[in-house]
């Protein structure tokens, strides 16, 4: 099951892991406070949001069919979104601060001028590592970033988030730097 949180503006976040989810009958461990990025973002820049509230025993963004995509593509093309963000976490061990998957310009449909608006944001908030497409580059098609270029033809953004900024008890941990670094990119393209 997932919630959508509407908003006025023209770029829509998503956290498809944010509870618990199973991928090819195995179970994987959510991916802490990505749901909570995405409904903070809602209350603070009014932007359209959507999120897992419970486990239904499949993995949004690896299977075929979901009913969690189908929703994005039906907000995204009714209310005329230009931007989608697919907000992931990785491990702490990972050297990369983010990462951020496109499919290797095709979910992004060669949209550079975005990517860099992003990466720059990201350093500007600190976040010296940011790679794109490795090690996660979003080119399943079953992928949500995927689905949601291929099916609304919209820029859709797979952004990793390590997991020692999003987890409380790991000494780098700063949600609020993230939600502000979001904040200035939502900022940033709402004028493009």
């Amino acid at each position: 099951m997932q919630e959508l949180l509407e908003g006025n503006a023209n770029i829509m976040f998503s956290a498809p892991h944010c509870v618990d989810h199973f991928r090819e009958g195995k179970k994987k461990v959510k991916e802490t406070n990505t749901g909570t990025i995405v409904k903070e973002l809602n209350k603070i820049k009014n932007v359209p949001a959507i999120y897992k509230t419970k486990s239904e025993f499949e993995d949004a963004n690896w299977d075929k069919e979901s009913k969690y995509k189908e929703e994005c593509k039906e907000y995204i093309l009714k209310n005329n979104v230009k931007y989608f963000i697919d907000i992931h976490g990785m491990n702490y061990e990972r050297e990369e601060d983010i990462c951020i998957g496109t499919a290797y310009g095709r979910n992004i449909l060669n949209r550079e001028d975005i990517l860099a608006i992003i990466v720059e944001q990201f350093k500007e908030y600190g976040y010296k590592n940011v790679s794109i497409d490795v090690p996660f580059n979003a080119l399943n098609k079953n992928c949500v970033s995927s689905y949601v270029s291929r099916e609304c033809k919209i820029p859709a953004f797979q952004i990793e988030i390590n997991n020692k900024y999003r987890f409380p008890l790991c000494k780098e941990y700063n949600l609020e730097n993230i939600i502000k670094c979001f904040e200035s990119i939502i900022d940033k393209l709402q004028t493009i």
